[in-house]
């Protein structure tokens, strides 16, 4: 057996048939899903022989944003600088569900903003392989080397078998983030109905108004005002705090 096909075998298949056990693990544990992903990026790296760096992506849905996390400040600007313009291999990878493979970063045409970042951050070469889950593209690894032509084609079958196992956690990852989001905004709605609420009550103890007239008081000094209802609210209440 020669040293890539071992590599493959050791590697990859043998280490990713525990993955998904492991990080189910780990997800279960993590406080947050940011340290969750930035753990399965560090995996990735070990995983794949020549990677120097890895990020991963996660796709939001319409109410969350794109996740994401990386192992070091080489991977985290290369991903940024695609995210900044919406556009470069790792978002080509998370939107087609297919591999994009990038061997020479400084000399590709087809994304200029990722192709000067990498210049400017000395990054040779990189594979961006997409987390899949019953045909859904979840997220994408995104794998950097500084030399050119810096992975081999053993580097993408150990990715490819690493997200195979990785993408329905990292996709339970993502439900998790979108479940804890939706709390937030549920508790910011709820905190901000209370304030408005009590700007009423002082609005109508002070100008002997109805509830609908004192919610349209405070819709017109928003308006005016050019401020967010619950903060003309906020100000109100604490007013006739202060002056008790």
């Amino acid at each position: 057996m020669g040293e890539e096909a071992e590599y493959v075998q050791e590697s990859g298949l043998r280490d990713a048939r525990d993955t998904a056990l492991d990080l189910q693990t780990l997800l279960v544990a993590a406080a947050e899903v940011e340290s969750f992903l930035g753990e399965v990026a560090r995996r990735a790296a070990v995983a794949v022989r020549r990677v120097q760096s890895c990020g991963i992506t996660v796709q939001g849905d319409a109410s969350s944003p794109v996740l994401g996390a990386t192992t070091d400040e080489l991977a985290y600007r290369m991903d940024a600088a695609q995210y900044e313009v919406d556009d470069g291999p790792c978002l080509t990878c998370l939107r087609r569900g297919v591999p994009v493979s990038v061997p020479d970063i400084r000399s590709d045409q087809r994304w200029p903003a990722f192709t000067r970042r990498g210049a400017q951050e000395g990054a040779g070469s990189s594979l961006s392989v997409p987390l899949v889950v019953r045909e859904k593209t979840v997220g994408a690894l995104n794998l950097y080397s500084r030399t050119t032509h810096g992975l081999s084609e053993a580097d993408r079958t150990v990715a490819t078998e690493f997200a195979r196992h990785a993408a329905a956690v990292v996709a339970l990852a993502a439900q998790r983030a979108d479940h804890e989001l939706r709390e937030h905004h549920l508790e910011n709605a709820l905190r901000s109905r209370s304030i408005i609420d009590q700007a009423m009550g002082v609005l109508m103890g002070q100008a002997h108004v109805t509830a609908e007239e004192a919610f349209e008081m405070l819709r017109r000094r928003s308006q005016h005002s050019n401020t967010k209802l619950r903060d003309v609210a906020a100000t109100i209440v604490a007013d006739a705090v202060r002056h008790r």
